[in-house]
């Protein structure tokens, strides 16, 4: 999957440790009302299913997740989209991977410091006036990418900018998760999961085919002229819905409408604020299964940055190599392959995705970890040797891949949402996974592009597939050692069973 992008429910927790804290203990409070009797108003339902808040419209949230759907389409897209600029626009080649690489760990950097920005906004003005700037902001960007003259600074500052659009909405998706659930909020995050898993998907076999099919439409003179109007198509597409969802989605989320305080004095408590709660969820890594969700998170993000940019990478050189396009030119069929890969990649791991979630709930937690770490480890080691990355063994490869991706996902958050952390600290953890998770971003983005060029181009898959083996161990220890705890304290098959789950 995408992406940054995809993300899903993952997505959300990634961004937004501190807006989870907040919103969690009003959301707490009142479901202590509920069940004291305080607050036994009927539930209004989303398809007369989802639980949602009283003052929340079914057709709002909607329009919520419809801006989830899109803002996650877009992040895909335009980090695919890389290579496409790299290659065809800038006409770079030879050192195309450390360039993609360093973007990525820039761009995760800078994620990372908009988090704390968006935080300090957020506390003053409505969640859904953030979403549409950062998705307006997305927008612009995705207009102007296709008219880089340079890597350094005009694609660098793009890529910024960029960065600071896509924080803003990842964040908003669990900020206002909490704003309109009722109760738990497990579906209404269940559908975020699911539309980001979908906005994924559509781009793979609807956005990425925008370009191609503008070059057989109009057959422009410049070989590049189509990308630029697809990107600029999608990117004012973006920004009208970003003006359109502020009338539609949720409204309530700022007590009193008054101008941020974005003071330096203000940035600097929330991003103080920001780094000791990171510092207290890392603390809880003495937990053994707290510290291997740790691990899931730095290389699962990781899975999603790498396949999101190298795969598209890899392709376009592929063609390149083989004669099919050429540098300085945009390769269309590149566009294609990448779209058809990935999406069928995406739609199946999504279809697989809820194996994960089932296993989680009613089996040991590590588990599905050792699943999913395996199941990636026999996607990423044989595509890494793949000598055709478009063939029809590298579409399953990738598969794998995928699979093993959603299920680290899955698997490492539900090590994190076990009700042994108390409550006051699932903030601090929910960040230092997010946290360790940008790590992971950093190191093996730069050092994946650099392998890329200098060694093979399936280096970046062979890091993956290494961090999925050391995970499966990991869980595999872990497990075996609360196994033999159990067994030295003489309980009975039943208690262990019930203490392991």
């Amino acid at each position: 999957m995408s992406s940054h992008e995809k993300d899903s429910t993952w997505a959300s927790v990634d961004f937004a440790s501190r807006e989870l804290t907040k919103e969690s203990a009003d959301a707490s409070i009142i479901d202590m009302q509920q069940h004291a009797g305080i607050n036994d108003s009927p539930k209004r339902k989303f398809l007369w299913l989802v639980p949602i808040a009283q003052d929340v419209h079914p057709l709002q949230l909607f329009f919520f997740l419809f801006a989830v759907f899109t803002s996650l389409s877009v992040i895909v897209f335009v980090s695919a989209g890389t290579s496409w600029i790299l290659t065809g626009i800038l006409g770079i080649s030879d050192s195309s991977g450390d360039i993609t690489g360093s973007l990525s760990t820039y761009s995760e950097i800078m994620s990372i410091v908009a988090v704390v920005f968006w935080g300090t906004v957020s506390d003053t003005i409505e969640k859904r006036t953030v979403m549409s700037i950062s998705l307006a902001i997305m927008g612009v960007c995705a207009i102007g990418y296709p008219f880089v003259k340079n890597v350094y600074p005009d694609a660098l500052m793009l890529r910024l900018c960029y960065s600071i659009g896509t924080a803003g909405t990842t964040a908003m998706m669990a900020a206002m998760m909490v704003q309109v659930a009722h109760g738990k909020g497990g579906l209404v995050s269940g559908m975020i999961g699911a539309v980001s898993g979908l906005g994924a998907i559509f781009t793979a076999f609807c956005l990425f085919e925008v370009p191609s099919l503008l070059n057989k439409q109009y057959q422009f003179q410049d070989p590049n002229q189509s990308t630029r109007v697809g990107f600029g198509i999608i990117g004012g597409v973006t920004v009208t819905l970003a003006t359109i969802l502020w009338f539609l989605m949720p409204r309530k989320g700022s007590n009193k409408p008054r101008l941020p305080d974005i003071s330096a004095s203000n940035f600097r408590y929330h991003a103080v604020n920001y780094f000791v709660r990171i510092y207290k969820g890392a603390q809880e890594a003495k937990d053994p299964r707290i510290a291997l969700a740790f691990v899931t998170s730095f290389f699962a993000r990781a899975d999603e940055i790498i396949i999101t940019n190298f795969i598209s990478l890899w392709i376009t050189q592929y063609y390149i190599d083989s004669g099919v396009c050429r540098v300085g030119s945009s390769c269309y069929q590149a566009m294609g392959s990448t779209g058809t890969m990935t999406g069928i990649a995406q739609a199946v791991a999504l279809v697989a995705t809820p194996f994960f979630g089932a296993a989680s709930e009613y089996a040991a937690k590590e588990l599905p970890v050792i699943v999913a770490g395996i199941v990636g480890a026999c996607g990423c080691i044989p595509f890494a040797f793949s000598i055709d990355p478009t063939s029809s063994s590298a579409m399953a490869f990738v598969v794998l891949i995928a699979i093993g991706e959603y299920g680290m996902i899955v698997s490492g958050m539900a090590l994190i949402s076990s009700n042994r952390i108390k409550p006051e600290i699932h903030g601090s953890v929910a960040g230092a996974y997010s946290f360790f998770g940008a790590v992971g971003i950093i190191i093996l983005s730069k050092l994946g592009g650099k392998l890329f060029d200098v060694w093979m181009k399936g280096a970046p898959f062979l890091l993956l597939g290494i961090g999925h083996i050391l995970v499966g161990i990991m869980a595999g220890a872990v497990l075996l050692c609360r196994v033999v705890k159990q067994i030295r304290r003489g309980r009975s098959p039943g208690e262990r069973s019930a203490f392991l789950t």
